[in-house]
């Protein structure tokens, strides 16, 4: 406000010649701006105040509630991303909350990523805060203990004598291992080793393919659950209601009307589900020449084409390959015309909600030409733009115990009974305790 007046005045004293008007208005305007501050900041003085739910304090207790109508409302027994393979380099040392536990990622002399719980047996310092790898070992930043790959104590500064270190106590070190460039950790609350590998088809086909990494979008902390993305696998119904239409890419804008009625172009889907164990996945499989019979993973494919006026035109039909890893990795095969691009989606459990990353790949026909690229860019931008759609309904919804369900809405109780599997009665108090001190 004091520089609307500091203008007027500036432009009046130009205009005749003097300061003594303008000094005036100066005055008054500065005053004016002094009385009306202290009248808006006044306790005492009435005014209107948010009343929308978006100005509420806080919506923590509001998904706690959400969060109970799920029936596995725990960590699931699997694999999690927890960060990008290129982030573990010149012995950098990270920090991770997730999963119910605080932990510390690092790599080892022999290029394979280590993850331990992060707080260290001698006096509970955090290694990831502070932490450095000297010795082919993770160093603890308070007193300097060392410690292997396998969380063994293999140096204690102040004791001459290697030997003396305490032989029966070690980090719990949890299975890490680099894929197609995440870091992934399996978790079990009963610490019993992973019931299941990451497929080794899909890195094996990014490199004898030559494909490369294309696009990062750290989407970053939300408030939904894995089980909201297995639930999408069941649930083929909201893609003929929410993914049947084209947003702005890269945005949740919808495409203005008036350029929808000069172009009436939409999207079609046509939807099957498989448990990873089915013989019809057997069978699909040979004829996709990708994946692997597996009881953890589901297959989904959606063979998606343009309409026009709400009619399909079969020339533009491909074909994508969706596979959930367990309830928190999801890769996608989405096949165009002039190359191809895999897209990975990661959910990975923290305090409150979920962080999600997404990371692109695209194959060697799309790398050797910029306008390929362009096209791969621009269809990533309208995954993305759909893939949001969805996060802003899973950031608001309930699960319903008994959903009343129709035919037409897809395989929903098949894909629930999936999911069982990656829980055990310890996982519903992971998280829910102080973080364990007794080695």
């Amino acid at each position: 406000m004091i520089e609307a007046w500091i203008c007027v005045a500036v432009a009046l004293s130009v205009y005749y010649g003097n300061l003594h008007g303008p000094l005036l208005i100066i005055a008054i305007g500065g005053a004016a701006h002094i009385i009306w501050t202290k009248l808006l900041n006044c306790k005492g003085i009435l005014r209107n105040r948010p009343v929308d739910t978006a100005s509420l304090p806080s919506r923590k207790d509001h998904d706690r509630r959400r969060y109970e109508t799920y029936p596995h409302n725990a960590v699931a027994n699997t694999w999690y991303q927890i960060c990008d393979s290129d982030e573990l380099k010149d012995g950098r040392v990270i920090e991770v909350r997730a999963l119910g536990q605080t932990l510390a990622v690092w790599r080892s002399s022999d290029g394979q990523p280590v993850c331990h719980d992060a707080f260290c047996l001698h006096l509970g310092a955090n290694l990831g805060v502070g932490g450095k790898v000297v010795d082919d070992c993770i160093q603890c930043p308070f007193h300097k203990w060392k410690f292997d790959s396998n969380g063994c104590i293999k140096e204690i500064p102040y004791l001459k004598n290697p030997s003396l270190c305490p032989q029966n106590a070690k980090l719990k070190t949890y299975p890490c291992v680099d894929w197609c460039g995440l870091v992934c950790v399996y978790f079990h609350a009963d610490g019993v080793p992973p019931e299941f590998s990451l497929p080794d088809w899909v890195p094996n086909q990014l490199k004898e393919e030559e494909w490369a990494p294309h696009m990062k979008w750290d989407i970053g902390y939300l408030t939904l659950t894995p089980i909201d993305w297995v639930d999408q696998a069941g649930d083929h119904a909201h893609f003929h209601t929410l993914h049947n239409e084209f947003l702005i890419p890269y945005t949740t804008i919808p495409i203005p009307q008036w350029l929808t009625n000069i172009f009436p172009v939409g999207i079609s889907h046509e939807l099957v589900t498989y448990k990873g164990d089915d013989k019809e996945w057997e069978e699909k499989m040979k004829e996709v020449g990708m994946g692997t019979v597996d009881k953890h993973l589901i297959y989904f494919t959606d063979k998606a084409g343009l309409t026009w006026k709400g009619k399909v035109m079969p020339t533009t039909l491909s074909e994508t390959l969706e596979m959930y890893i367990g309830p928190a990795m999801m890769s996608f095969h989405i096949p165009f015309t002039i190359g191809a691009f895999k897209v990975f989606v990661n959910t990975t459990p923290v305090e409150g909600g979920c962080v999600m990353r997404v990371r692109t790949w695209v194959d060697k026909r799309v790398r050797q030409s910029l306008f390929k690229q362009f096209i791969a860019w621009l269809l990533v931008g309208v995954s993305s733009s759909q893939l949001a759609s969805d996060i802003d309904i899973l950031e608001n919804k309930i699960r319903n115990r008994r959903p009343i369900l129709v035919p037409f809405d897809g395989p929903y109780n098949r894909t629930s009974s999936w999911l069982r599997q990656f829980y055990s009665k310890s996982s519903a108090d992971v998280g829910q305790n102080a973080y364990n001190n007794d080695w």
